[in-house]
């Protein structure tokens, strides 16, 4: 019993023509840059044997249109961070893809963070809106 709690579990990577360089770990693909220019981090909610191809056209359309996705981040957010937060300096800090069904319904975290990447702010957004606001520190 206590041999496999302790057993190191195989890591699993694999090569995505979407997402690049994946790492799975308990039902979740994840792409970490190495360095913070080559972009953000990405986590893909998905089964062992990869991400769907409804996935990867629902985050080709998401990364395509970041750019709105960041501003409409930031306009949700003013309302709702600490006083003396500048929103104007956050930036992208990695996108979540859900499941196949939450691609349907346009469904997506996005994480942004300033250089220090002390706090992270989430914006939920589903049909294309933001619709739920958190931070984690």
């Amino acid at each position: 019993m206590f041999g496999k709690l302790f057993e190191k579990r195989k890591v699993i990577e694999a090569d995505d023509p979407v997402f690049g360089r994946l790492s799975y770990d308990q039902d979740i693909w994840s792409h970490v840059p190495k360095k913070p220019a080559e972009g953000f981090m990405i986590t893909v909610d998905a089964s062992e044997s990869g991400p769907t191809q409804l996935q990867r056209d629902f985050f080709q359309k998401t990364r395509s249109s970041l750019s709105n996705f960041e501003r409409l981040a930031r306009n949700f957010m003013r309302s709702r961070v600490e006083q003396g937060i500048d929103v104007s300096r956050l930036s992208v800090y990695s996108v979540e893809i859900g499941n196949d069904d939450k691609c349907r319904r346009e469904s997506f975290v996005l994480e942004m963070s300033d250089q220090k990447a002390i706090i992270i702010h989430r914006v939920s957004f589903s049909g294309g809106k933001p619709v739920d606001y958190g931070f984690d520190d």
